[in-house]
């Protein structure tokens, strides 16, 4: 199933996010513990606190728009990592990679904090800023 093209808003929803993530100074991650051993000896990990603005993010990138449910037949992961390939992907490819990007945290803790910190998204969202329409 094709996602309901973004509007223009939608993608002025994203781009504001552009100047939060990337200030200087901020960092995604405000809490991550180590994982703590209960006194029945069970050990209990801990997951990253995330900045509410990295949280309203990708709540906002998750939003069926932005969504491709077809994304993990394609090498997202490769191609979210090489900025040249961002730097030329079409819309369609730019949805699979906020999909991937979105969905990455359900499988490793953190993924939201590495993606933001090794500039994956700002490689996204600058991306999406010469594909906005006009």
């Amino acid at each position: 199933m094709k996602s309901a093209a973004p509007t223009g808003a939608d993608f002025d929803e994203l781009l504001g996010y552009l100047p939060v993530l990337y200030r200087e100074g901020f960092k995604p991650v405000v809490l991550c513990g180590d994982g703590k051993k209960t006194d029945k000896g069970v050990v209990v990990m801990s997951w990253p606190k995330y900045e509410e603005a990295v949280i309203q993010f990708f709540s906002a990138a998750a939003r069926e728009c932005w969504s491709d449910s077809n994304y993990t037949s394609k090498n997202i992961g490769a191609m979210i990592c090489d900025p040249e390939k961002v730097a030329c992907a079409t819309l369609q490819e730019i949805k699979s990679m906020l999909t991937w990007c979105v969905r990455g945290e359900r499988f490793c803790d953190g993924h939201w904090g590495e993606i933001i910190e090794g500039g994956q998204v700002r490689n996204i969202l600058q991306r999406l800023k010469e594909l906005r329409p006009l």
